[in-house]
């Protein structure tokens, strides 16, 4: 792992209960000088702390957007579960 990877953090935060998806885990990924990342970065400290699990991340509409730092959010699902097959593009494209 580069020196800059190991300064990626992910910060779990709260559980929410959602009718959806089960329950939810708040994912924080960030830097401590909240540097933007590239979708590669944030990817690998992700499955770095959680390998095998699945996370969504979520685009607002303009009206509830927050962008006040290079801080990315993910929902960790449940340990075991996936998103719906139409969804894994794995199942697509392998």
């Amino acid at each position: 792992m580069s020196d800059a990877a190991r300064d990626v953090l992910v910060q779990t935060l709260e559980t929410v209960s959602t009718a959806a998806w089960g329950e939810l885990t708040r994912l924080k990924v960030y830097t401590p000088d909240y540097r933007p990342l590239s979708w590669l970065a944030v990817w690998r400290a992700f499955a770095e702390i959680y390998p095998g699990r699945w996370a969504l991340e979520l685009y607002p509409p303009a009206d509830e957007l927050v962008n006040d730092a290079h801080v990315y959010h993910l929902w960790l699902l449940p340990e075991g579960d996936a998103p719906p097959c139409p969804l894994n593009l794995a199942n697509k494209y392998r």
